[in-house]
């Protein structure tokens, strides 16, 4: 069945815009818009693209995106080529991930109000879904078993199995640390085998849980409001160490060692960008653990989180950048307005 709204359509692409910074490092491999010196494959999102993960299916890579215009789409990262029809959902995709699953590639695909579904990428159906929608998903691997957590509006965390749907309970957070609000972003990593995750709440408090154990373990990082308040988070592991990384309102990047709720003052601070940090996250490349930020001011950057140094220029897209995600291989994956652009890492 064709699919209109994501059909290209000959003479209708947009006019060719320059990506600053590409061409200093960086290298734009394929983009949905008129990017100059990037493969044009098909339209991109028909509304806001607002998250994005990688996979691989079938021996093939593929970049994964969701977005305003409630649909999936799924593409080849190295070609840009769409894989089958668009995968739907009931709301806006606030959150996609993926993960391995008894040897299959599953997606699980999240709305705000309406449904949270998971999807077999390599049979392209549905699996398993959780009515009520979630704002924020993540996965893990929890005593040897593939999980799902959820977050939203209610002051908990959610467990359940991709597969079958079964609940694995809820996490509750402690009152002796005071409110734990709404649950705004949730990632997850594993620190010598013992699963944790981290997670953003309304009131823009980070907070940390052990999976294991299924507990609240603390807050990492106090209240904050006005320009301060924190929108984007993510987790990554560095010298053995879990460190949370958030995005402000205000372009604020702050790095923060988890067990010890220290930031990295040691070391030279990201610097901030113009405007809301809309999109972080992390991933570990030639053994580098690393951080992308982009937001409001057009902008991303990818971070060495060990030297806290700049890994190639700025990119400066035409328009805020609301998605990123990174390949193991260090692709990157950028998510802008409505489209999708993937750009090779620079050479070691």
């Amino acid at each position: 069945m064709t699919d209109p709204i994501h059909e290209e359509v000959a003479g209708d692409e947009p006019a060719a815009t320059r990506l600053a910074g590409a061409g200093m490092g960086w290298r734009v491999e394929w983009a949905t818009s008129g990017l100059i010196g990037a493969a044009v494959r098909a339209a991109g999102h028909a509304d806001w693209v607002r998250s994005a993960a990688t996979a691989v299916v079938n021996g093939r890579a593929v970049a994964v995106t969701g977005g305003d215009d409630e649909v999936v789409l799924v593409w080849d990262l190295a070609t840009g080529e769409r894989m089958g029809d668009a995968l739907p959902a009931r709301g806006s995709v606030w959150a996609v991930v993926t993960a391995m699953v008894d040897g299959r590639p599953v997606a699980v695909v999240a709305d705000p109000s309406t449904l949270v579904q998971s999807w077999d990428l390599t049979g392209r159906r549905p699996l398993a879904g959780l009515v009520g929608g979630a704002w924020t998903a993540a996965t893990a691997v929890v005593d040897g078993r593939s999980v799902v957590l959820t977050g939203g509006s209610a002051p908990r965390l959610q467990m359940w199995d991709p597969v079958t749907g079964e609940s694995l309970g809820d996490l509750v957070g402690d009152p002796s640390v005071g409110r734990v609000g709404a649950v705004g972003a949730v990632v997850t990593a594993a620190v010598d085998g013992h699963p944790k995750a981290i997670t953003l709440h309304d009131d823009s408090t980070v907070h940390v849980w052990d999976l294991t154990e299924r507990r609240h373990e603390g807050r990492v990082l106090s209240p904050t409001g006005g320009s301060r308040q924190r929108v984007s988070l993510t987790v990554a592991v560095v010298d053995g160490r879990l460190v949370a990384v958030t995005g402000s309102w205000d372009g604020r990047i702050q790095v923060r060692d988890v067990a010890t709720r220290t930031g990295a003052m040691s070391r030279a601070p990201l610097t901030a960008h113009t405007g809301p940090v809309w999109a972080v996250a992390a991933a570990v490349v030639d053994g580098r653990p690393l951080v992308v930020t982009g937001g409001d001011d057009r902008t991303v950057r990818v971070w060495d989180l060990v030297s806290h140094r700049q890994v190639g220029p700025d990119l400066v897209f035409p328009s805020e950048v609301t998605a990123v995600t990174m390949a193991p291989d260090g692709r990157l994956v950028v998510g802008f307005g409505g489209d999708i652009a993937v750009l090779a890492p620079p050479p070691a």
